[in-house]
């Protein structure tokens, strides 16, 4: 049964296409075949009564399944607690007829069952690694800075202070922006770590560099800012807890050395039956890999030579994203008063939504206000590690001659239009993060910028303020001239690809259907959405900040305009239709009259 329960576990990775999980999770095979082991001799004494092999194999079942379903992340869906059980009774009903034939056999083929069981996830996660392929390097610019780009993973602009929300989570980020740029209205290009991140790396929105919900993988056809600097001369180091961020997906591209503080146990714990048991006996983890990610970048800071040529680090802090309950308990107090068991409770409900399990309005309106009190908690300590990494820097004697970006991949959704999570919604909660930059010697400490701008624009301005060029065209241009106070920024578009799983999710709102491709437009407060399916929503932020109010039928004009203006964008940068069929995706091509009319236009240079 416990061997069954690990073949499951790594089943569901496979499923998500998590195979940097997959490689970690040999440890909860291991565990929780012990669990078996447990179990079957704490009830070993029922072999003891008039046909206690019966009674000892049910009570195994009964007590595996029962526990299985009160951990289970969605208890309406019975295969996930039903279904390793009556997999692993019937693989014991197999072994006892062969066992009569010949018992060398039935323990040959038991022990076969368990050593699949736990080189399964290995051998599964390992075939999909690339390896990271050695770059030329060259000399960097005279005078060139150290590039330090932070993303606090999950962070939503609304739940940070220096954003204007009540609780003083961001102290260290709220310090940082007195003393850079700070953009008032940052648009992520997507809702999740893996598209987001590419296009932070390659200045591309998702449909043009490829690496979306249908192919999990960056294009090998562009290039990523690690390569870039790597090739010029610069160091490139990558430091992570999130598993996106790796060789499999394509996005350690360039990086000479990566941390991989994403392998381990708390790579998929909340997808493995073992760590939730774990967890309901108080042995959560409090860490999301944060701590080592911070760990490592200090002794790498404190190694440096003087003299040592400039580098290029990116960091990647998980720790507001779901499970919010596994944060440490002194951010958790700051927030919430609620027992270890109560956060957990809440906080797999919310997970779970996300994967598709149907909440109750009684259940949303149970879970927000808790949600949102350890997402909090969860920011507040991606702050606490921002400052340890600012401290490094600082004593270091690097940090004025270092230019630091930090921002968001994405927000998160903690029960508005009963959504929890993110991946799917593309309302502002996913999409308004956090941006700075600072650099003493080029960018103007205090300014705020409150036009909307799309973050793919860190990649253009990365390059500028290095000296750098190109060997691309970014899709968003420097954001250097928006922090002079002109015109840039743009086109601020977002996209979303289809889940492939999307049959297995329930119907959402609006702007957070998985069954359909959508494509996001901002013109100040007008935002546009448009569907594969041929939807088309507009909302205006300004007057209807929570986007209940749908005006494409009743201001029509303003959405055909709208709907005209983002054409013109995606045949200016080669953009893919909604509709078209992704093997048939081409590299993205410029149209030169579309950009010469967004040139008209004063949209571009």
């Amino acid at each position: 049964v416990a061997a069954a329960d690990a073949f499951f576990g790594g089943l569901q990775l496979m499923r998500l296409n998590m195979p940097t999980m997959l490689e970690s999770s040999i440890e909860a095979s291991l565990l929780t075949i012990g669990l078996g082991a447990v179990f079957g001799l704490a009830l070993s004494p029922l072999g003891l009564l008039w046909k206690g092999w019966l009674f000892h194999a049910a009570a195994i079942v009964s007590a595996w399944v029962a526990l299985g379903r009160y951990v289970a992340l969605d208890p309406s869906v019975v295969p996930s607690w039903l279904m390793a059980p009556a997999v692993g009774l019937g693989a014991w009903a197999l072994g006892a007829i062969v066992a009569r034939k010949s018992r060398v056999l039935a323990w040959g083929l038991g022990i076969l069952a368990l050593a699949a069981a736990i080189a399964m996830p290995v051998v599964a996660g390992s075939s999909r690694e690339k390896p990271v392929v050695a770059l030329p390097t060259g000399t960097a610019p005279t005078g060139a800075p150290d590039v330090v780009i932070v993303v606090l993973d999950t962070v939503r602009a609304a739940n940070m202070s220096a954003y204007g929300y009540a609780r003083k989570t961001t102290p260290t980020f709220d310090r940082l922006s007195g003393e850079s740029a700070l953009f008032l209205d940052a648009m992520a290009p997507s809702t999740w770590s893996l598209p987001s991140h590419a296009s932070l790396f390659t200045g591309l929105f998702p449909s043009g560099h490829g690496a979306n919900a249908e192919t999990r993988v960056l294009s090998g056809n562009v290039s990523t800012l690690a390569q870039v600097l790597g090739t010029h001369g610069y160091e490139t180091q990558c430091f992570t807890a999130n598993p996106h961020i790796s060789d499999s997906f394509g996005l350690t591209r360039g990086f000479q050395q990566q941390d991989r503080a994403w392998a381990g146990p708390n790579a998929g714990r909340s997808f493995q039956f073992i760590y939730r048991v774990l967890d309901l006996v108080g042995w959560a983890t409090d860490d999301k890999g944060g701590g080592r990610v911070v760990d490592n970048f200090e002794h790498w800071v404190a190694l440096r030579r003087d003299d040592a040529a400039p580098a290029f680090a990116f960091l990647n802090f998980l720790e507001a994203h779901f499970p919010y309950h596994q944060t440490p308990p002194r951010f958790l107090a700051r927030y919430t008063d609620m027992g270890p068991i109560e956060r957990r409770s809440v906080s797999l409900k919310a997970m779970a939504a996300q994967f598709g399990r149907n909440l109750t309005d009684a259940e949303v309106q149970e879970i927000a206000k808790p949600s949102r009190d350890m997402y909090d908690a969860g920011i507040a300590y991606a702050d606490f590690l921002l400052e340890r990494v600012v401290d490094a820097l600082r004593d270091a004697g690097r940090l004025e001659r270092t230019l630091l970006i930090v921002l968001a991949d994405h927000g998160e959704m903690i029960g508005e239009h009963r959504e929890f999570g993110h991946g799917a919604s593309l309302y502002e909660p996913d999409l308004h993060v956090p941006l700075l930059f600072r650099y003493p010697e080029r960018v103007p400490a205090g300014v705020r910028i409150a036009r909307p701008v799309s973050t793919v624009g860190v990649y253009a301005t990365v390059l500028d303020l290095v000296g750098i060029a190109s060997p691309q065209k970014a899709h968003v241009a420097s954001l250097l001239p928006v922090i002079a106070g002109q015109r840039g920024g743009e086109p601020v578009l977002a996209e979303r690809f289809a889940d492939p799983d999307s049959r297995l999710l329930p119907d959402s709102a609006p702007l957070a259907m998985r069954d359909r491709r959508y494509r996001i437009y901002r013109r100040g407060t007008d935002k546009l959405a448009v569907t594969s399916k041929g939807d088309v929503y507009m909302f205006d932020l300004a007057a209807d900040p929570g986007e209940e109010n749908d005006m494409a039928a009743r201001d029509s004009n303003t959405a055909a305009e709208l709907g005209g203006e983002l054409g013109t964008w995606v045949a200016a940068l080669g953009l893919m239709p909604l509709d078209q069929p992704m093997d048939d995706a081409a590299r993205p091509v410029l149209d030169p009259a579309a950009e010469e009319r967004l040139r008209a236009l004063g949209y571009i240079e």
